[in-house]
């Protein structure tokens, strides 16, 4: 997830005074920009249509639709073929079955809310793991403490949250609009990334602002009321093996960052966490973290417990539990950087070269 929440947001009736005013077709074009070609990715372009509500400049929360699961299972795996081999193998393991308990008792029971969090290195990776968690949830033969409580779908999506890109609004999957593929199985909240993918698009700074600040609004009102899962792709990645000979070229930066000669193989970098994501951690409390891997060469989804987060550092230790179960499966090197060091830093700048 691009940060949404990196700085003072104004107030709800300022903003939404300022996305009313907006033109629905320049801001539709603006907020397609965000987009990074990707011929191989399943999302195609969707032009506008005011008769989506999604493409109202004003939106920026879509309710669940849910439809079952069967609905889940058939755009799981046509987005991923590997959608049930890995992520739902990985949560239908016996092994994971004291975590969902738990995960249904905090969310129906106590009413606590609790953060979903993974890497993030496709726009569809959360989507996937989210809805291989509402599949495990809803399992008709799976219940829940020895009394035998069960979840059917329509409790689980309304329960479930994910923040995305507004971008996803001007994106389609399958020939459905990509918005009413997730509400299949949860509610979708609409940010504005203010980092370096924002600055490709003609969307002013005043736009991106009022579009966060009317999201968080209503976040937050979903989450006062609790018994809320808040899924986020919490950090992007960059793949030391895009570019020819990168290694090599940023020995130095590494050895003064790390200590260490880089190793020869690819590694895999996560950004660091923003202000915004780390609030929203915090503000759940209790996070789920899950290392995503969906590469054909060495696909892994490692689920993480249930784990209370007090401070800036818990978050980020969690993140760094993430890099190191994502090394332990795939075998890439993987590295959390907490801080915009200089290694990233050259990394982002060797690859836009």
């Amino acid at each position: 997830m691009d940060e949404p929440l990196e700085e003072e947001l104004p107030g709800e009736d300022e903003s939404q005074a300022v996305l009313a005013s907006v033109d629905p077709v320049t801001y539709h074009r603006s907020i397609a920009e965000l987009a990074r070609p990707d011929d191989g990715s399943v999302l195609g372009m969707l032009p506008y249509d005011e008769a989506l509500s999604f493409h109202d400049p004003r939106c920026v929360v879509v309710e669940p639709v849910p439809r079952g699961r069967d609905h889940i299972a058939l755009f799981g795996n046509a987005a991923y073929r590997g959608f049930d081999s890995v992520l739902r193998a990985a949560f239908d393991d016996p092994a994971v079955a004291h975590l969902l308990n738990d995960l249904h008792h905090r969310l129906v029971q106590e009413g606590a809310n609790v953060a979903l969090v993974t890497n993030h290195g496709q726009i569809i990776d959360i989507a996937l793991v989210l809805g291989a968690l509402v599949m495990a949830l809803s399992d008709p033969e799976r219940s829940f403490g020895v009394l035998g409580e069960s979840a059917t779908i329509e409790d689980i999506a309304h329960r479930c949250n994910v923040l995305v890109s507004r971008m996803v609004t001007t994106r389609q999957a399958f020939g459905i609009p990509a918005i009413e593929v997730l509400e299949h199985f949860t509610r979708t909240f609409l940010s504005i990334p203010q980092t370096a993918s924002r600055r490709r698009s003609r969307l002013t700074p005043e736009l991106v602002r009022a579009n966060n600040a009317v999201m968080r609004h209503e976040l937050g009102r979903r989450l006062e009321g609790g018994g809320q899962l808040v899924a986020m792709a919490a950090s992007g990645s960059q793949d030391l093996s895009l570019a020819a000979n990168l290694v090599q070229r940023v020995h130095a930066s590494w050895r003064q960052w790390r200590g260490e000669e880089p190793r020869e193989s690819p590694s895999l970098h996560l950004q660091p966490l923003y202000r915004g994501t780390i609030s929203l951690m915090l503000e759940a409390r209790d996070v789920v973290p899950v290392s995503l891997s969906l590469e054909p060469a060495h696909p892994a989804c490692v689920i993480g417990g249930i784990t209370r987060v007090r401070d800036d550092d818990d978050c980020h230790r969690v993140m760094e539990w993430i890099a190191a179960a994502h090394e332990g499966a795939t075998g890439i090197h993987t590295v959390y950087h907490r801080h915009e060091d200089p290694l990233l830093e050259q990394i982002r700048a060797v690859l836009r070269s």
